[in-house]
């Protein structure tokens, strides 16, 4: 009698407990849907009405010049991406600085007048925001107020993706490399799906384009495929790489930080006027043509990525997302034709890979491509992704993961730690042979 009673008990409880959940996730994803569908539709509305001066390119460096000084001497307490991840993983998600995107002006500058980034940092800062000031009025513990703006957080990602499942997953695995964090999937599941709605009945749209895909084994597909994610996977480590030493070597400059800001916007200027305004802004209209299977220019993934770095090295604003996706895709379409497969295949395939490998998100980048493309290419995108993320390595754009696990027992990192505190420069990384490679090597002694 009292097992049962005692059973009826734990039922009840987890049933008031979904339910808890189901209520205050669906109240922080529709105020996330509705307040980031209004930011996303705002910067579609000024880079729309920029588009239409064809030089608007030239005011680069002023934009680049006032982002520095609004930084330096105004925006001081911005939230990114970086410091949501540190605050969730380290301070119960508890946000010193304002939950409102105080560089919001900084963004649309940017944007507007052609700098490379992307817009998922505001939308996942005004999702945590929400998801905080949520936790401060019902007045919820540490543990509810992580899960909360956690919440919020997932909900921001997904409505910059359009894919509500991947976007919920994203903002989970992005908190650690290695571990999924299963208590707050139902939360975050829940605040990703109403946000995504509350977005689409906005009339925010997002881009869908499911392959009509037949695997050719007899061609020697799945070797293009492994090749693939090998390729794409040391694109993931060069960009942040890139984006690293660049950064770097911008700090180092012994010029003002606007002057900064004025002389990368030139350079900007001269890098567009000898190539093409293609690498500028969000790029989703070559991105978009180029997974349809369109004509691209092969060397379209070396520039985007040179203007990226630039963009986010020399304005201190702007996210990283929305390029990284535009140099998958594209670099896709590149070794499409470098071993003469499908364009499109490898386009849709680039677009998720590389974004794993950058960001450690390999599950759900695979998600990512069955919502935008299909579940017919998905199991072989899950494959790319998962090397992808293997070949980039212990680094992240996202420097405050966690790393959980090492990506191979041959090399001896300290997991828990930061993937800033695991740099070469600061640690150092011991690599041995594992065990079969020292049986190997003892079999070939013998004979």
């Amino acid at each position: 009698m009292v097992k049962r009673n005692m059973r009826v008990n734990d039922e009840l409880v987890l049933f008031l407990t979904v339910l808890k959940w189901l209520f205050i996730s669906s109240l922080i994803g529709g105020l996330v849907g509705f307040a980031a569908s209004g930011f996303i539709l705002f910067i579609h509305y000024i880079i729309d009405q920029s588009n239409y001066y064809q030089h608007v390119f030239y005011l680069l460096p002023l934009s680049f010049f006032v982002a520095n000084l609004l930084s330096q001497f105004v925006l001081k307490k911005h939230l990114g991406t970086d410091a949501l991840i540190e605050a969730i993983n380290k301070n119960y998600g508890k946000l010193e600085g304002s939950f409102i995107p105080t560089k919001i002006i900084n963004v649309v500058l940017i944007l507007a007048t052609g700098g490379s980034a992307g817009k998922e940092s505001p939308c996942a800062q005004i999702g945590a925001g929400i998801g905080s000031v949520c936790a401060n009025l019902f007045r919820v513990d540490d543990i509810d107020r992580r899960k909360m703006v956690l919440c919020g957080f997932c909900a921001g990602f997904a409505c910059v993706f359009g894919a509500p499942i991947a976007g919920a997953l994203f903002g989970i695995e992005v908190l650690a490399v290695g571990v999924i964090f299963y208590d707050v999937l139902l939360p975050a599941f829940v605040a990703s799906i109403t946000a995504y709605q509350v977005s689409s009945a906005l009339g925010v749209t997002f881009f869908y384009y499911p392959l009509k895909f037949v695997p050719a084994f007899g061609q020697g597909f799945f070797i293009q495929l492994l090749t693939g994610g090998i390729f794409f996977g040391l694109c993931a480590y060069a960009l942040i790489r890139a984006i690293q030493q660049s950064s770097a070597f911008t700090n180092a400059l012994p010029l003002w930080r606007p002057w900064k800001g004025l002389l990368g916007g030139f350079v900007l200027v001269g890098l567009t006027g000898l190539f093409s305004r293609d690498y500028l802004g969000l790029g989703l209209n070559l991105m978009e043509g180029c997974i349809k299977g369109l004509p691209v220019n092969w060397y379209a993934f070396l520039l985007k990525a040179l203007f990226t770095v630039i963009t986010l090295s020399i304005s201190r604003s702007g996210s990283v997302i929305t390029p990284v996706l535009f140099i998958g895709a594209t670099a896709g379409s590149f070794f499409a034709d470098l071993v003469g497969a499908d364009q499109s295949t490898f386009a849709a395939i680039g677009f998720v890979s590389i974004l794993a490998g950058t960001t450690n998100t390999p599950i759900a980048s695979s998600i990512l491509a069955i919502e935008l493309f299909g579940a017919t290419v998905a199991p072989y995108a899950a494959v790319s992704c998962v090397i992808s993320f293997m070949m980039s390595g212990h680094r992240s754009l996202y420097s405050s993961q966690r790393l959980a696990v090492s990506k191979s027992r041959a090399i001896q990192v300290d997991v828990g730690k930061e993937i800033r505190d695991l740099d070469p420069v600061n640690s150092r990384i011991d690599i041995h042979l594992s065990t079969w490679l020292r049986d190997v090597k003892r079999l070939l002694r013998k004979r």
